[in-house]
């Protein structure tokens, strides 16, 4: 799998919503919600990194989970 360059890819590269809310420690729906706007509130940033390093999902890190945001309000 290539790189996930946004929100969405990202969420998809854990597996969907559903395995996502696990690592947010939240409902499917608040993560199906992340991925429907584009936007994760930075807070849970840290824990994104540190599951993506233990799932082997290369390339996120804070810089990148910040570019993705930059990346999603430009195409706005």
């Amino acid at each position: 799998m290539s790189l996930p360059r946004t929100v969405s890819e990202l969420i998809d590269a854990f597996g969907g919503p559903t395995e996502f809310s696990k690592i947010i420690e939240k409902n499917p729906s608040t993560a199906s919600e992340m991925k429907r706007t584009g936007s994760i509130r930075v807070p849970y940033w840290p824990a994104i990194v540190a599951a993506a390093a233990a799932h082997g999902i290369k390339g996120v890190t804070l810089e990148s989970l910040a570019l993705m945001h930059i990346d999603e309000k430009a195409s706005s």
